[in-house]
Order: structure tokens, then C-alpha cells, then sequence
């Protein structure tokens, strides 16, 4: 019940901020649910236009359409600044000053380096906002380093999560145990949860709470088009495979066209893939659970199966 309490939801399943697949729609049906719903700085957008100002403003509605349809607590991602990623720079302080003006109560944020965000952290605290923190490449020393920080909770990711997968090929099995022991704020898992029997696994191994996001994509409320979320129900865990892309590898759905040669940039071809549903020319990225999904549900379904594990 700690992470409960901390969060102030009634069950401690995240729903997690994922590129181009975070909406309105979808963080408010977890948080109705009684979890805990996230919106990413690109929440409900169907392109990447806009610039900064563009952004910003969009991530703005997003926020206050979400209050408009929950009364239940919901958290925003914030990208730290990364070392060698100008993005993350030329976005930070915009998107900080829109979290603090918007009142957000819960920020989970990420990076790779978190002493290179600790200033940023620190306004965060210092404006009364609970911080979960997600290191891209967790570590026992670097979950060390954020509780030092001064987060509140932290999520461990293995290998096997979606999105941008870590740089060290640890899974979730291996690394949470290690990490519980070593920190004493809760630890939230990531990487391979996508029904109650994962859920009670990472729970097993201290888990405060969940962090899920194939799942959530493959459901009613998810932006992602209806046959991408039937091509994660219909994928089978050994067809899954890894790309490299500047930015680092990632785990997809995807033809054999686009594995041959792909021209166009990570963002390009994700959108095409998951928002467009043309998969002919984009890719689907997911986690490891990609393979267990049986069907599309809704968010509230999940939401309730997760639960079960806690309960």
C-alpha cells in the first residue's frame, strides 16, 4: 500500500508514456480505473509539427482534457536532459515551465544520467511534486544515485521492456531483485508485464507496483490503429526483433521491407507503424509481452486484471 498512499491512487498499476501511443483519453480511463494514467509530451498529437511552441501548447490541452475527464490523480513524462540528444535540451525547460504552471502533482521523469538533471529534479521537489524516476538503462548504482536524488518512487526496466531498450541486457527477473535490496523507496517494475501472473512475479520480487505499456497499447482507449493493436494480438513472441536506430535499439513488429532498409527517421517510421496503422512502411514497437496478448481489451480490464496481483 505504499506506493498507494504515496501516489494516492488504489491500485499501483502505471499505465506507461509511450511515443505517439499517450492520450487523454487513455490516461484518464486508467486513473478512473483506480490507476494511475501518464501523458508524454507528445500525448494525443498525430504529427511531429509545431516546433517547441507546437509542443508545448498541444501537451497543455492534453493536461487540461484530462482533468476534464478524471477527478483521479494522473502523472506527466518528462524527458531529462540527455548528453549528445539536443532535443532533450531544447525542450526541457519549455516543457518544465508548462508542468509547473499546469499544477501537475506527479511527474515520473527519465533519462540516462540522472546527476545531469538533478537541478531540474530539485525544482520538481521544490514545487511539491512527487518524482518517479526511470533511468533507460537502469543499474543498481544508478537506482542508488536517484534515491539520492531525492525521487520518490523509481521504475526498473529489463531488457525486455518496449521502447528504447536498455543498454545493458538484464531482465527484469535479474535486476529488480537486486535493486530492491539496495534502495529503500518503492521500485516500481517495467519490462514483460502484461497480465496478473507478471504482475505477481515482479510483486514477488518487491515490486511496490507495475509500470505497463504493450499491454495498454492493445486497448479500446489506445490512439494506436485498430490493426496494430490486432498485429500485437496476433504476433508470436519469437517473430519479435530488434533494430538499431540512431537513438538506440528498439524491439518491433515488422515487415521484411522495412528490416531491409529503412530510409526514414525512428520517429517516421514508429508513427506509420503504430498511429497510421501502415505497415508496409513503419513498425510497431513493443515489449517481450507482445507474444501473450490475446485480445484488445479495455483499459479498465487491465487495469482490474493487474490489480488482482496486489490485491
Amino acid at each position: 500500500m505504499r506506493l498507494q498512499a504515496l501516489l494516492g491512487i488504489d491500485t499501483p498499476v502505471i499505465q506507461a508514456s509511450m511515443v505517439w501511443l499517450n492520450s487523454a483519453e487513455l490516461a484518464a480511463a486508467v486513473s478512473n480505473a483506480g490507476g494511475l494514467g501518464v501523458l508524454g509530451p507528445n500525448a494525443g498529437r498525430q504529427d511531429a509539427g509545431g516546433g517547441v511552441t507546437g509542443t508545448v501548447d498541444a501537451f497543455r490541452e492534453e493536461i487540461r482534457k484530462t482533468k476534464s475527464l478524471t477527478d483521479k490523480p494522473f502523472a506527466v513524462n518528462y524527458l531529462l536532459p540527455i548528453e549528445g540528444v539536443d532535443i532533450s535540451f531544447k525542450y526541457a525547460e519549455p516543457l518544465l515551465e508548462a508542468i509547473l504552471q499546469e499544477k501537475i502533482s506527479i511527474v515520473i521523469t527519465s533519462g540516462k544520467d540522472i546527476s545531469k538533471g538533478e537541478a531540474y529534479i530539485r525544482r520538481l521537489k521544490d514545487a511539491g511534486i512527487i518524482v518517479i524516476h526511470r533511468e533507460i538503462s537502469p543499474t543498481v548504482e544508478n537506482s542508488i544515485m536517484a534515491e539520492k536524488a531525492g525521487v520518490d518512487a523509481i521504475i526498473i526496466t529489463g531488457h525486455e521492456a518496449g521502447g528504447h531498450l536498455s543498454d545493458h541486457r538484464i531482465s527484469t527477473l535479474v535486476l529488480l531483485p537486486q535493486v530492491t535490496d539496495a534502495v529503500n523507496i518503492p521500485v516500481i517494475a517495467a519490462g514483460g508485464i502484461y497480465n496478473q501472473k507478471t504482475a505477481k512475479a515482479a510483486m514477488a520480487m518487491g515490486a511496490a507496483g507495475v509500470y505497463v505499456g504493450t499491454r495498454f497499447i492493445a486497448t479500446f482507449e489506445s490512439p494506436a490503429s485498430l490493426n496494430t493493436k490486432q498485429a500485437i494480438v496476433n504476433v508470436l513472441s519469437e517473430e519479435l526483433v530488434e533494430i538499431n536506430t540512431p537513438a538506440g535499439d528498439i524491439r518491433v513488429i515488422a515487415t521484411e521491407s522495412i528490416l531491409a532498409g529503412r530510409g526514414e527517421s525512428e520517429v517516421g517510421v514508429i508513427k506509420k507503424g503504430m498511429l497510421d496503422g501502415d505497415h508496409q512502411h513503419g513498425v510497431i514497437t513493443v515489449s517481450g509481452a507482445a507474444g501473450g496478448i490475446a485480445k484488445i481489451s479495455s483499459a479498465r480490464e487491465v487495469v482490474c486484471e493487474l490489480s488482482e496481483a496486489f490485491s
